[in-house]
C-alpha cells in the first residue's frame, strides 16, 4: 500500500516527528510500514512539514503518488534532506544546560550556555535521541547552513531574536 496525504479524521493521532496533535481535518502524511507487532500494515503519521523534514524519500514517494493532495510546495524542502543525508537528523536547537554533552563532529565538550542543535536518528518506526552538535559544526556536519527553517519549526519556543543569534552561531568558526 502507498503513503498516503488525507485529512485527519479525528484530532487524536499525534505526529511522530513533533509529538504534537495533528488537528482534525488538517491534513497529514501516513508512512505505510510493515507491521512488527501482527500481519499487514501499520501507518505512521506527521504533520506535513514533519514529513518533509524528517522522512523526505518517504514523503516524496507520496507526493508523487498524489500530486493533487497539495503538498508539493513541500517538495523542496524534502529534496534538500535527501541531498544532504544529515540534514532529516534535526530535531531542534537550545542552550546547553550543563557542559557534559560531547558535539557528534568535532568530539569536543559542548559549553554551559552554548547554541547546541539536536540529533535524532529514525529507528525501528520511531526517532531516538542522537545527541548534539555544537551551532558552529552545523556546516560540516550538515554540508549546508539552510537548515534554520528546520530547526526553527521544532524548537517552537525560539522568538526571533533567538533565531538569529542562533543563526550568527552557526556561521561562526569553531575553534576547537
Amino acid at each position: 500500500m502507498p503513503h498516503v496525504i488525507e485529512a485527519a479524521s479525528s484530532g487524536r493521532a499525534k505526529c511522530r516527528g513533533c509529538d504534537q496533535q495533528i488537528a482534525k481535518d488538517e491534513l497529514r502524511f501516513g508512512e505505510r510500514q510493515p507491521n512488527t507487532f501482527g500481519e499487514g500494515e501499520m501507518t505512521l503519521w506527521f504533520h506535513l512539514r514533519c514529513a518533509a523534514y524528517k522522512r523526505p524519500q518517504a514523503f516524496l514517494e507520496g507526493v508523487a503518488a498524489d500530486p493533487a493532495a497539495g503538498a508539493g510546495e513541500l517538495a523542496a524542502a524534502a529534496q534538500l534532506g535527501i541531498d544532504h543525508r544529515r540534514v532529516p537528523r534535526i530535531n531542534g536547537a537550545e542552550r546547553a544546560p550543563t557542559a557534559r554533552a560531547r558535539c557528534r563532529q568535532c568530539k569536543e565538550l559542548i559549553d554551559k550556555g552554548a547554541w547546541r542543535i539536536g540529533i535524532v536518528f529514525f529507528e525501528e518506526y520511531r526517532f531516538s535521541p542522537g545527541g548534539y552538535i555544537h551551532a558552529s559544526c552545523a556546516r560540516p556536519y550538515f554540508d549546508t547552513t539552510a537548515v534554520l527553517e528546520r530547526i526553527a519549526h521544532f524548537s517552537p519556543e525560539l522568538d526571533a531574536a533567538a533565531l538569529a543569534d542562533l543563526e550568527r552561531a552557526m556561521t561562526a568558526a569553531h575553534a576547537s
